[in-house]
């Protein structure tokens, strides 16, 4: 019997080419349309292969070959490891394939646009509410909501180090932790923090970021989530 993490790895990297037309569609600049075509042949985008090309004309768009199939398949896999097959385990999948979009957008242009990170949480929400435990789907809500206002006052306090983008993400992550609690919702939000602090100080050290530099917050929301479900469910 295949194991149920190999079947979501492989669920990964056959959703991955649509990621990569997501992110290519979504990796502009703030005024800038969304991209619908290949800038090299005109013709619309849907998927891209593990390379990152263009089916039509082989032109490379996006993230490198093979990263978003890595992420995609590592995130499901770890999912489908730690959690039992459930309505809760297809809700968080769905905000990890729209989470490894989201992510590689914000590395790429330090945005996590709405038409992503608000079907994350609605659909997520759906789900959870089809699972018929309106208890932990209450508490859920609630600290979707702590996260998300805790976001919002520090983007406010930051002076544009955090974005809005960022408090709409920890909707559908503080809705994902706080399905298993209130105290996996602050490990998890505190591990993106401690994670985005590692990274940030070793790049100053490196001389690979300067101090007024900023840096994409969204990824290591994601991974702290991810770790936290890993390894306090």
């Amino acid at each position: 019997m295949v194991e149920r993490w190999v079947i979501a790895a492989a669920i990964g990297v056959l959703v991955a080419p649509l990621l990569r037309a997501l992110i290519f569609r979504h990796s502009v600049d703030v005024g800038q349309h969304w991209r619908r075509s290949c800038s090299s042949c005109d013709r619309p985008v849907y998927a891209l292969s593990v390379r990152g090309r263009c089916f039509h004309c082989r032109t490379r768009l996006g993230p490198p070959p093979f990263a978003v199939e890595a992420v995609a398949a590592c995130a499901l896999a770890l999912l489908a490891w730690r959690l039992p097959m459930s309505l809760p385990l297809l809700a968080f999948g769905w905000i990890a394939v729209l989470g490894v979009a989201l992510a590689f957008i914000d590395w790429a242009v330090h945005r996590l646009p709405d038409r992503l990170t608000l079907p994350a949480f609605l659909g997520a929400v759906g789900l959870l509410a089809l699972d018929n435990q309106p208890g932990r789907l209450g508490t859920a809500l609630l600290c979707a909501l702590a996260m998300a206002g805790c976001y919002l006052m520090l983007t406010l306090l930051s002076r544009g180090a955090l974005g809005l983008g960022d408090g709409k993400l920890a909707l559908s992550l503080g809705l994902a932790l706080g399905w298993f609690g209130g105290i996996v919702t602050v490990y998890g939000a505190a591990a993106g923090f401690i994670l985005s602090g590692l990274y940030g100080g070793a790049m100053l050290i490196a001389g690979r970021l300067g101090r007024k530099d900023s840096l994409a917050h969204g990824p290591f929301m994601l991974l702290g989530t991810l770790t936290a479900l890993a390894f306090l469910t």
